[in-house]
C-alpha cells in the first residue's frame, strides 16, 4: 500500500480465513478503535478503516493483531508494506522507480515435500519463537535481482516472528542507512552491517558502481546473542529444530550488469528535519520489566495480556521515558503502539545502532540490557497496546494495554 501524506483513507478488511483477525497499521499513530487492538478482531464480516495519513514519509507495514495468533496469521501471509511519501523526502530527489526495492525478509520452515509449516511447540512459544530454516524475501527463497552499476534504495522490513538478522553485504561492502521505522533520518550514516530485530525497518542506498564482481550477496552475518549463549543452548535443549539465533545466511543476490541511467544524485549533508525530546523534557519515567516466569512464560512488569485490563496510563501530551530492562535470558524486540520514540541509550557495550539515531516504534533490547526511549503521546485518547514483537512471545501474553487519557 502506497499512498502521500494528507490522505484520507478509507479502507475495507473483510475477513474470509476462518479465524479471528484485525489489521494493525505498524507505525501508524491512528486512533484506538483505527489500530486493530486485539478486542476489535472480527471473525466474520467486515471492519472499516478510516483515517488520515498524518505520518512523515517512511517505510511503515501492516499485519494482523489478534490475541493468540498473530504470529500464525503473519507467518502464513497476512502482512505487507505501507509506505507514505511526502514533499520534504521527495525534495532529495532519492532514487526511485525501478530503482527503489522493497524487501521483506522472512524465514519459514519447510518440510521435505516442500510445504512451509507453522507448529510451534510450547517450548519455541516459550522460549526462542519460531525460527525457520529457509529464507524468504519477498517469498521467494534464493532470489536475485538484476541492477546496472548504479545507486540502489533498499527498504528492508524484519517480518519474521522472531528471527534477528545481521544484515550486510558479501565483502564488507558499505552502505550508506538513510531511514529507519519513522522515516528519514537527520543525516546518512555509512556502515557496513545492520543488526534488525522482528518488526524493524532500515531504508538504505547502497552503490552497486565500481564493483569489479558482477554479482554481490546481500547475507546476514552471524552475531552473538549476550548472556553466555544461554539463549542458544536452551534452544537446543528444548528441541527447536530452526537454525539458532545468531546463525549466519545468504539472503539474495545482485546481479550487476549493463551501464547506470542515473543522474548523478549527490547526497545532501541533512535528509530532514527532526526535532526529538530532550531527556530533560520528560515529565516522567517508567520501568518496563521483561522478566521470564517458569510457569507463565514472559512477563511485562509481572503480568500476562489480559483484553481489558489497563496496565499503563498516560496523559495525553505528556513526554515519558520509558524503561526497558531485560532480565529474561532471551532478546525481547519491543513494539509500542501509538507513537514514534527517540532511542537514548542502551546500558552495556553494544551502543546504538545507526537506525537508532532517528524515529522508531521497535527496538531491540537483548538479554540484560536496559533501554531507554522518549516518546511524546500526542495520538488520540483511548486504548493501544505495547508488546515484544518476537510474535510467539506476544501470543503467549507478552503484551500490555497502554491507555491515553
Amino acid at each position: 500500500i502506497r499512498h502521500v501524506k494528507g490522505q484520507e483513507l478509507n479502507i475495507q478488511f473483510t475477513n474470509n480465513i476462518g479465524q479471528e483477525s484485525i489489521i494493525h497499521w505498524h507505525g501508524l499513530i491512528v486512533p484506538p478503535e483505527m489500530d486493530g487492538h486485539p478486542k476489535d478482531a472480527i471473525s466474520s464480516g467486515s471492519y472499516n478503516y478510516h483515517f488520515k495519513l498524518d505520518q512523515r514519509a517512511g517505510t511503515y507495514w501492516y499485519h494482523p493483531h489478534p490475541h493468540r495468533i498473530t504470529g500464525e496469521q503473519v507467518y502464513r501471509g497476512l502482512a505487507g508494506f505501507f509506505i507514505i511519501d511526502d514533499e520534504e523526502e521527495k525534495a532529495l530527489n532519492l532514487p526511485d522507480g525501478d530503482y527503489e526495492i522493497p524487501l521483506v525478509i522472512q524465514d519459514r520452515r519447510v518440510n521435505e515435500r516442500g510445504e512451509v509449516i507453522y507448529n510451534p511447540s510450547m517450548p519455541e512459544r516459550m522460549m526462542t519463537g519460531f525460527l525457520g530454516d529457509t529464507i524468504l524475501i519477498n517469498g521467494a527463497p534464493s532470489p536475485y535481482h538484476q541492477v546496472e552499476p548504479g545507486v540502489y534504495r533498499l527498504r528492508v522490513l524484519n517480518g519474521s516472528n522472531a528471527r534477528i538478522y545481521n544484515v550486510a553485504f558479501q565483502d564488507d561492502l558499505s552502505f550508506m542507512v538513510i531511514g529507519t521505522d519513522g522515516g528519514l533520518l537527520p543525516e546518512a550514516i555509512e556502515t557496513n552491517e545492520l543488526l534488525m530485530a522482528p518488526g524493524e525497518r532500515a531504508d538504505i542506498l547502497v552503490d552497486f558502481s565500481g564493483l569489479k564482481k558482477k554479482s554481490i550477496q546481500l547475507i546476514s552475518k552471524p552475531f552473538d546473542v549476550p548472556s553466555g549463549g544461554g539463549m542458544m543452548g536452551m534452544q537446543n535443549m528444548m528441541g527447536s529444530s530452526g537454525p539458532e539465533q545468531g546463525t549466519g545466511f545468504d539472503l539474495m543476490e545482485f546481479r550487476i550488469d549493463g551501464e547506470s541511467k542515473q543522474e548523478s544524485m549527490p547526497l545532501p549533508s541533512q535528509l530532514s528535519e527532526s526535532t526529538f525530546p530532550e531527556a530533560s523534557s520528560a515529565d516522567r519515567t517508567r520501568s518496563i520489566r521483561l522478566d521470564m516466569q517458569m510457569m507463565n512464560g514472559h512477563t511485562i512488569n509481572g503480568r500476562q495480556f489480559e483484553m481489558e485490563r489497563v496496565d499503563e496510563r498516560v496523559e495525553q501530551g505528556s513526554t515519558e521515558i520509558w524503561e526497558f530492562i531485560n532480565n529474561s535470558n532471551v532478546p525481547h524486540p519491543m513494539h509500542v503502539h501509538a507513537v514514534q520514540f527517540k532511542v537514548l541509550d542502551r546500558s552495556g557495550n553494544r551502543g546504538l545502532t545507526p537506525t537508532e539515531t532517528g524515529w522508531k516504534d521497535t527496538v531491540l533490547v537483548m538479554p540484560g540490557e536496559t533501554v531507554r526511549v522518549i516518546m511524546s503521546f500526542n495520538a488520540p485518547k483511548g486504548l493501544y497496546v505495547f508488546h515484544c514483537h518476537n510474535l510467539e512471545h506476544e501470543d503467549n501474553g507478552m503484551m500490555a494495554n497502554l491507555e491515553i487519557i
